[in-house]
């Protein structure tokens, strides 16, 4: 029979890890949010982008560096994007595939989508 000690350590261990997917699970919500807020900012530049190159078209005017300047916020919007989806892979012990992007578990030896061979 279980003495009241072991009561207490098997709930205070429960109670840890219920703990912890909680913090991970709030982790892994505030990831998303920044990356639906990154993915709205990109979707402003392209729809700015193509303000601008319709415009530029129209006057005839060279735009060449307002284009380039928008390339280089939506990589970085980009960047950004897949960083965030790297921690809420780390949250998730699963690793990305290189060639697709598929998320597999992080003992994978291939790609469960592609099968590419897993680094």
């Amino acid at each position: 029979m279980a003495t009241i000690d072991d009561v207490i350590s098997k709930a205070k261990t429960v109670a840890e890890a219920a703990g912890k997917k909680t913090s991970e699970f709030i982790e892994i919500t505030k990831l998303r949010i920044e990356i639906a807020e990154q993915e709205r900012e990109m979707a402003s530049i392209f729809e700015g982008l193509g303000r601008l190159v319709y415009d530029s078209k129209k006057s005839g005017e060279d735009a060449t560096s307002l284009i380039d300047e928008c390339v280089d916020k939506i990589d970085e919007c980009q960047n950004k994007i897949n960083d965030l989806k790297r921690q809420i892979d780390e949250y998730r012990f699963t690793l990305r595939c290189k060639e697709c992007g598929t998320p597999n578990p992080d003992d994978a030896l291939y790609c469960k989508k592609c099968g590419v061979k897993m680094d």
